[in-house]
C-alpha cells in the first residue's frame, strides 16, 4: 500500500520483499487444511509498475543503507519498516503464522490422517483454524487461557461446539506437555515481530515492536517511519489499534501521506483510524461479521451463517483490490474514521533541519 502510494506521486520507490509475491495470510489456514492450493499473488501485478521490486532480505537498517542478505547494500532517504509478523519455530508444534508453517502443516496432516487436532489459542487465528481442521475432518481440540469477554468471541466457541469440537477456556497450557504420537499441536497464541529493528540499533518495546509516534516516525531517526504489526503506535490515541490487516493498510498509506507531506512542506497529521468489521471464517461455508464502533468495542449487530461467510469472502477480496486500487491511482485508498477522541486533525512538522 505504501509503495503504490509513494510511486503514484512519482516517488523514487523500492520494495524489498524476499520472495516476488505476496501471501494472503489471511488465507493460510484454507492452505493447511488442503481447501486451497496456494494464497500467493505476484508482486508484479500487485505493485506500481514503477516500482523498484528488490528479491532480497533486510538484515540490518543503517543511518541510510539497508545491509541486504545477499551482501548488497541499499541506500535510502527514508525508510519504511514494514516487515510484519510472524511466529517462532518449535520442534513438533506448528502454526499459520506464514506460507511456510501453513505448508508444514499441511505436510503433517498428510501423513498423520487419523491423528486428531489440538488448537492452542482462541482469537481469530485459532478460530478459524479450528473450523478449517473440522472442515477436513479431523477431531478437534481448541483451548484458550482465558474465558472469551466479548459476544462475538463467545458465538465463535459456541459454533465450534455444535460441530463437534472440544472446547477448553480458563485452562492455561505449556505447549510441550500437548506433544504426543496422536495429536497435532497448532500453536495460536499470537504472533512474535522480527528483530530487525532491534538489531538495528532503533527504539522497541519489550516484544521488539518498533516504537512510533503519532506521525508513524521513529524518535530520533526521523528518515525512518513504521507501519503494521512489527511496529507500536506510542500514543495514547492508538490503544485501540490491534494487529490486523484493517490495520495494516492505514498505516502503509498514512505514512506514505507523511513522506508525501515532507516531500510539499505541509504539516505532517498524526495517525488516526477507527474500526468497521471484525470477519472470522467459521468453516463450512458459515462465517461472522461482527459490526463495530470505531473504538473496536462490539456493536449490537452481526451477519452470521452463510450471509456471514459471503461478507467475509467479499472483505478477503477487498482487501487485495485495495492495494490494486491505489496501484491504478494513488490517494484513492482511505478508512474509517477514528474514535471521537482522537489527536487534533494536524500536528505539528516533525521534520529536523
Amino acid at each position: 500500500m505504501a509503495a503504490n502510494r509513494l510511486a503514484g506521486q512519482g516517488e523514487n520507490t523500492t520494495l524489498v520483499s524476499p520472495n516476488p509475491w505476496f501471501v494472503e495470510r489471511i488465507r493460510l489456514h484454507t492452505l493447511a487444511s488442503g481447501r486451497r492450493n496456494h494464497v500467493r499473488i505476484p508482486l508484479s501485478t500487485l505493485v506500481h509498475p514503477e516500482v523498484d521490486i528488490v528479491t532480497d532480505t533486510a538484515v540490518l537498517i543503517g543511518e541510510d543503507t539497508v545491509h541486504l542478505a545477499s551482501g548488497d547494500p541499499l541506500s535510502f532517504d527514508v525508510l519504511i519498516y514494514a516487515v510484519g509478523s510472524g511466529a517462532p519455530s518449535r520442534p513438533g508444534v506448528h502454526s499459520v503464522a506464514s506460507e511456510a508453517a501453513a505448508a508444514r502443516l499441511k505436510q503433517a496432516l498428510g501423513d498423520r490422517p487419523q491423528a486428531s487436532v489440538t488448537v492452542i489459542g482462541a482469537g481469530l487465528t485459532g478460530v478459524e483454524v479450528a473450523g478449517a481442521m473440522l472442515d477436513a475432518g479431523r477431531r478437534v481440540r481448541i483451548i484458550s487461557a482465558s474465558t472469551p469477554d466479548r459476544k462475538a468471541a463467545r458465538a465463535h466457541l459456541d459454533e465450534l461446539r455444535r460441530r463437534g469440537a472440544i472446547v477448553e477456556t480458563g485452562r492455561r497450557v505449556d505447549l510441550d506437555d500437548e506433544l504426543d504420537a496422536d495429536t497435532i499441536s497448532i500453536d495460536a497464541t499470537g504472533f512474535f515481530v522480527p528483530g530487525l529493528a532491534r538489531d538495528s540499533g532503533l527504539p522497541t518495546d519489550d516484544l521488539g515492536h518498533l516504537i512510533v509516534d503519532e506521525q508513524l516516525t521513529v524518535p530520533g531517526h526521523p528518515h525512518v517511519l513504521g507501519a503494521g504489526d512489527a511496529v507500536r503506535v506510542d500514543s495514547p490515541f492508538a490503544d485501540h489499534l490491534r494487529p490486523a490487516c484493517a490495520t495494516a493498510l492505514p498505516m502503509g498509506a498514512h505514512a506514505a501521506d507523511v513522506i508525501l507531506a515532507r516531500q510539499r512542506s505541509e504539516p505532517e497529521r498524526p495517525f488516526a483510524m477507527g474500526y468497521a468489521l471484525q470477519c472470522v471464517d467459521l468453516g463450512r461455508g458459515r462465517g461472522r461479521v461482527q459490526v463495530l464502533h470505531p473504538n473496536d468495542s462490539e456493536r449490537a449487530i452481526a451477519i452470521t451463517g452463510f450471509a456471514g461467510a459471503q461478507l467475509k469472502e467479499a472483505v478477503c477480496l477487498m482487501t487485495v483490490r485495495w492495494m490494486m486500487q491505489e496501484r491504478d491511482r494513488s490517494g484513492r485508498f482511505s478508512w474509517p474514521a477514528p474514535p471521537t477522541s482522537t489527536p487534533p486533525a494536524v500536528a505539528a512538522s516533525t521534520r529536523t533541519a
